[in-house]
């Protein structure tokens, strides 16, 4: 029986940067420990698949010729040798494996002569004889009975299935360290931003189940029925009750997400070789790694909630940090981080969302809108827009807003912001936190500033930004670089300002100008922008962690248990959602994004590698039992065709299917294998 090995989900997406297959063949070079270990784990499981088939079919008696890892085609293998009447090797094509057992053959136009060498075979006589249907080699695997060859058929399937619940429970045993259940930033104008989840908030339940950790979140988000929406229980800092929300997951990016990220503790990573951006890497004295942040302005605080909320109310201040490093205390001064901006002026497209029990909605304000004007002043530069709302806090502000045609006079009153709403993300739009509204930025110039980058390099109101990309210092402009489209409809400047903020003093930001005397490229320097502040002072935390450890055998292996059947109930609901297009076809993974997976959970320790190992080994699983021919879950239709009428199915029929089966596979290749190259991205749009 052969497998290919060819798919897996492929999530998480960044703004700026190669495409995929250069990432993941950079990350691969870069990670050779971890590739290394990558690779013995994705044969393992490969491996045990096979052994399931192999051992059941030597029980049955079935002669089995080959035993391989990965595919020989054309003779081409790394190695191999003979023991016994089986053949051992790992052939050179690494997408899966195969056990070829005699007279049985997945190649549809190799069906016929091995059936045919199978009836020659073995005990029979090797003379000519007049029968036109001859006897079955005894030892071949169309003479079982089809209880025994479906027990063959369903053994690699069954082999996964076990050793996914076994990798679980060891995972579970040596204790598993993830990411906690909670929110440090919501992405503006998502699922969890609409609903009015805001920095801190605890995740304590996902559709009635209760989660401990982000990835049972994700798992659930994944799971759930996007038109329902799905149920979470949220605990906020200082609230007794818990909150029950429906959030109805976005598939912008072809993947069911609800727009958060995992909570992040005060302490900073061990590792800070790479410095901090911003101010927080002009502390006095400077911050160091492992420091963990107590205190601010002499006020303790517990939570990376309540600095946010500290920071934000203080935004143009220099604070105190307390810090403990290494068991003592000390004070760090923090001084406030300047936005650095490029001198124009954005126009705002219409509100692409408007918050639960915001402002807005209290005003009538309705996704659709334009804003004309605010306060009885032009809505200006929109990146300013929250910090002139934050002077009218509590305060009735007149808003003017363009509706069908028909503009009409809003009051809103705008509140007091104390938490993050941020994700660099492409399409992302931009939080306007003081009243409750998510924009989209159009990359048409609508003013400039007379001493700005922008100004200088003469770019005026009316022009058109088309592309974006951001040159490192000692980097030339002329390489081909990484450009990022800029257009109505792909507004993705709010994240390239983000990102922005991130950059290394002399970095600059290259972007194509186009208007009526044709196009052309600047690069510019971003400058601060005077009396402009971020609560965002360039501070990096770890994330919040879980270790989750089992107690005895018996509790790693419920859990285990529990853990195999949500990923196999993953990859079918996956499949579900493909078929209906409620996912993007784009999340698929090759071998590449399969490898580059492993290796990110083998960075993250044994435990991670087991969990990843365990999902690929369910994804293995259900995607051979699919009734396909040409896979397992094909050759287990036939059988029970066979069973039901007493004669198996024609083998014209049997062959005409193989052939479609086969066709379908290898189209499934060739689409993951142009998603791992990059290919997919450049023709097929993302849903």
């Amino acid at each position: 029986m052969g497998e290919f090995v060819t798919m897996t989900v492929n999530a998480g997406a960044m703004l700026l940067g190669a495409w995929p297959g250069q990432r993941g063949i950079e990350w691969i070079a870069s990670h050779p420990l971890e590739t290394l270990q990558s690779v013995l784990g994705l044969g393992f499981v490969i491996f045990v698949h096979e052994l399931g088939h192999f051992l059941v079919a030597k029980a049955c008696g079935v002669k089995c010729e080959k035993f391989y890892l990965g595919f020989d085609v054309g003779g081409l293998k790394l190695c191999s040798f003979k023991w016994g009447e089986t053949e051992y090797g790992i052939g050179a094509l690494p997408l899966g494996g195969y056990v070829k057992m005699l007279g049985q053959d997945d190649n549809p136009g190799a069906a016929s002569a091995e059936a045919h060498r199978a009836r020659a075979s073995g005990d029979l006589p090797a003379e000519p004889t007049s029968d036109p249907h001859p006897a079955w080699d005894p030892r071949s695997y169309p003479a079982q009975s089809v209880p025994e060859r479906m027990a063959i058929i369903s053994a690699g399937v069954i082999m996964n299935v076990i050793f996914a619940v076994l990798m679980a429970s060891l995972a579970f045993g040596l204790g598993v360290r993830e990411v906690a259940s909670g929110t440090s930033a919501v992405r503006p104008g998502g699922a969890a931003w609409r609903a009015g989840l805001r920095t801190g908030d605890e995740i304590v339940a996902v559709g009635g189940t209760p989660v401990s950790v982000f990835k049972e979140l994700q798992k659930k988000v994944t799971l759930g029925d996007l038109s329902k929406g799905v149920g979470f229980a949220v605990r906020r800092p200082g609230e007794a009750d818990v909150r029950e929300v429906t959030l109805r997951p976005d598939t912008d990016g072809g993947a069911p997400m609800v727009g958060i990220s995992g909570p992040l503790s005060l302490k900073l990573p061990d590792d800070l070789s790479a410095g901090l951006p911003g101010s927080a890497g002009k502390t006095t004295p400077p911050l160091a790694g492992g420091d963990i942040v107590r205190a601010v302005d002499g006020v303790a605080i517990d939570t990376h909630a309540q600095l946010v909320a500290f920071l934000s109310r203080h935004r143009d201040q220099t604070v105190a940090l307390t810090v403990e490093r290494k068991g003592e205390r000390l004070d760090v001064e923090l001084p406030p981080r300047p936005r650095t901006m490029l001198g124009m002026e954005m126009a705002p497209g219409a509100i692409q969302a408007v918050q639960d029990g915001s402002p807005a909605a209290a005003a009538g304000v309705k996704p659709g809108d334009r804003l004309l004007s605010v306060d009885g002043a032009p809505v200006g530069d929109p990146f300013t827009l929250d910090d002139r709302l934050q002077t009218r806090v509590g305060t009735a502000v007149a808003v003017v807003v363009e509706r069908a045609g028909v503009e009409e006079t809003l009051a809103v009153t705008p509140r007091e912001v104390t938490w993050i709403d941020a994700s660099p993300m492409r399409a992302t739009p931009l939080a306007v936190s003081s009243i409750g509204i998510a924009l989209p930025v159009i990359p048409t110039v609508t003013a400039v500033l007379p001493d700005s980058p922008a100004g200088r390099a003469g770019i005026v109101a009316g022009d058109q930004l088309s592309r974006v990309r951001f040159i490192e210092p000692g980097e030339g402009s002329d390489g081909p670089g990484n450009w990022l489209a800029l257009s109505e409809a792909e507004p993705n400047w709010p994240g390239v300002i983000a990102v922005m903020q991130q950059l290394t003093a002399g970095s600059r930001v290259e972007v194509t100008v186009e208007n009526a005397s044709g196009s052309r490229e600047v690069a510019l320097e971003p400058a601060v922008v005077a009396g402009d502040f971020l609560a965002d002072r360039g501070l990096v935390f770890e994330q919040v962690f879980k270790t989750e450890r089992a107690a005895t055998i018996g509790a790693a292996l419920s859990r285990g248990f529990s853990t195999a059947v949500d990923d196999l109930s993953m990859v079918y609901r996956f499949l579900q959602k493909l078929w209906s297009r409620q996912i993007s076809a784009r999340l698929l993974g090759g071998p590449m994004s399969i490898l580059q997976q492993a290796g990110r959970s083998a960075e993250e320790g044994f435990s991670a590698l087991l969990l990843f190992l365990t999902m690929l080994s369910a994804n293995l699983a259900v995607v051979n039992f699919l009734p396909i021919p040409v896979l397992d879950g094909g050759h287990m239709v036939f059988l029970i065709y066979e069973w039901v009428t007493g004669r198996p199915p024609s083998e014209r029929v049997v062959i005409a299917l193989s052939y479609l089966g086969l066709i379908l596979i290898l189209s499934l290749m060739f689409w993951v294998f142009g998603l791992d190259l990059g290919l997919v991205s450049r023709f097929v749009p993302a849903k």
